[in-house]
């Protein structure tokens, strides 16, 4: 498998992906209204991160354990934030009857309790 494509992917590569991934979720988190939209946005972000962790761990074959062992348990931290976050999306719908986080904070602060 000497003249695979896989040969020609680097370090760098990864890292670059990486970064591309991570502003297409700042961006989302930034200019988003729905509340969905956010959380996938954030789950973006994530995915860069681990994506760095990995193309880390790959570079320094002696500690790649470290890296392995951060993105699983950043794998369990984000399927935590997703679900308490869809929850959290479900209940504001059931309360305020939308999930536009502008529309949300203008009803919430209606409430006086802002």
């Amino acid at each position: 498998m000497g003249n695979s494509i896989f040969h020609c992917v680097t370090t760098y590569n990864y890292q670059i992906v990486s970064l591309i991934l991570f502003f297409v979720g700042l961006l989302g988190v930034t200019l988003s209204r729905n509340l969905i939209k956010i959380l996938i946005s954030l789950e973006f972000i994530m995915n860069a991160v681990n994506l760095l962790f990995i193309s880390f761990a790959s570079y320094k074959s002696e500690q790649a354990y470290l890296g392995y062992t951060l993105v699983i348990f950043s794998t369990g931290m984000s399927a935590l934030v997703l679900s308490v976050g869809i929850y959290f999306a479900y209940i504001l719908h059931k309360k305020f009857g939308t999930i536009d986080v502008i529309k949300i904070y203008d009803k919430y602060k209606e409430t006086g309790k802002c």
